[in-house]
């Protein structure tokens, strides 16, 4: 089972309109939802590919019983926190000026140290029972620096693989505990290890990190997993959406990781996952069908 933990769920919402007018009225001619935060893109793609997982968040008011019910209708078994406060609404505005694509995202829900301290009796109670674990995305308002950080010394203990994708500060904490994996994307790997060359970040976390991924949009994947490096991609001719797409290949990392796969499969399965979403319009979501049919059509060079 992969165990896939997302702390701050969202509702991503998509308005579109014909254009955005400044300070008077605008009508939205449509109206979408998705269940969005990026483990919860993570658990939605393993579940589409066919896998157990379960979900582990803090659940807000209305909005997060909405998310909750949601990822289950998909199979995915939920665990976690209720909170007081409303799991937050990102909304994105789709238009045909030059606003399109603009993003409002709500500051999210507050949680209490007894909050926080339950979250860690979960997490280690559901990782303990996982075979890979995913770690998604930021935290609630007036969660510690160092939440991250506690989850990956849990992982350690437990000596269960696991794969991080964090920022900022609660990525600075969690790399002082040597997690087991990491995502980054490009620019998030250059500013953290001061790297111009993905390559070189590559080489500069072998003694310290087993899988390190870095993505680089268009240009595709960049993966070592212990002393194997290879760079993944692939040609799509018709981009839908990209959201999320960050989200799918890390949830084809984990399933590599669980199946045991070679380091070149892995970088075919996650390329291939990533790309997946790229080709339909729910944010953070791919279809099997397209998974199998690009992990054919995947370029890989050894590094």
């Amino acid at each position: 089972m992969i165990f896939a933990v997302c702390p701050n769920p969202a509702i991503d919402t998509y308005l579109f309109m014909n254009k955005l007018e400044l300070k008077s009225s605008t009508r939205v001619e449509k109206l979408q939802r998705y269940a969005g935060g990026k483990g919860v893109h993570v658990a939605l793609a393993v579940a589409e590919m066919g896998y157990e997982v379960s979900l582990l968040a803090f659940w807000g008011g209305r909005n997060g019983a909405w998310v909750k019910q949601e990822c289950e209708e998909k199979g995915i078994a939920c665990y976690g926190i209720e909170l007081e406060g409303e799991t937050r609404s990102c909304y994105t505005l789709k238009t045909n000026d030059s606003y399109t694509d603009t993003e409002i995202l709500e500051p999210g829900p507050t949680i209490q140290p007894k909050e926080y301290d339950a979250f860690l009796a979960e997490f280690e109670k559901q990782a303990a029972q996982a075979k890979v674990v995913i770690m998604s995305g930021s935290w609630p308002q007036n969660s510690p620096q160092h939440a991250w950080a506690d989850l990956v010394t849990i992982c350690n203990r437990l000596d269960i693989p696991h794969i991080l994708d964090a920022t900022g500060v609660q990525l600075m904490e969690a790399m002082k505990k040597r997690p087991f994996g990491l995502h980054l994307n490009r620019r998030e790997a250059m500013e953290y290890f001061g790297e111009k060359h993905l390559t070189a970040i590559l080489d500069k976390t072998q003694e310290t990190i087993a899988l390190m991924a870095v993505t680089d949009g268009s240009k595709g994947l960049y993966l070592r997993f212990r002393e194997h490096k290879y760079h993944s991609n692939t040609k799509l001719e018709n981009i839908i959406s990209a959201v999320g797409s960050g989200d799918c290949l890390t949830a084809g990392l984990g399933i590599s990781l669980l199946n045991n796969e070679t380091v070149k499969e892995m970088a075919a399965m996650a390329t291939a996952c990533g790309a997946a979403n790229c080709l339909r319009e729910e944010i953070g979501m791919l279809h099997r069908s397209d998974v199998m049919s690009l992990i054919k059509r995947i370029e890989i060079e050894d590094l």
